[in-house]
């Protein structure tokens, strides 16, 4: 892929993932926290917050591919 290690792949699909996990609980906090009202946030549906979450994988995706071709390291996407 985009002419990436194979552990540069892991690397930017553990972010990817990571970071969706993080965004989608994220989106919950302010119910779990009892929140009242923060701008229609609690309106948000699952599906909404998916691909709010989803959104962010995305950019985290294309972050770890600069990461890789820009980094000091071809297997990590890590930017030093």
């Amino acid at each position: 892929m985009f002419g990436m290690t194979r552990e540069a792949v892991k690397d930017v699909a553990e972010r990817a993932v990571r970071t969706f996990v993080q965004t989608f609980l994220a989106m919950y906090a302010p119910v779990v926290l009892g929140a009242g009202s923060l701008g229609g946030l609690l309106d948000l549906s699952v599906a909404d917050k998916a691909s709010a979450a989803g959104v962010a994988a995305v950019f985290t995706v294309l972050m770890g591919v600069v990461g890789v071709k820009a980094g000091s390291s071809e297997d990590n996407a890590s930017v030093r």
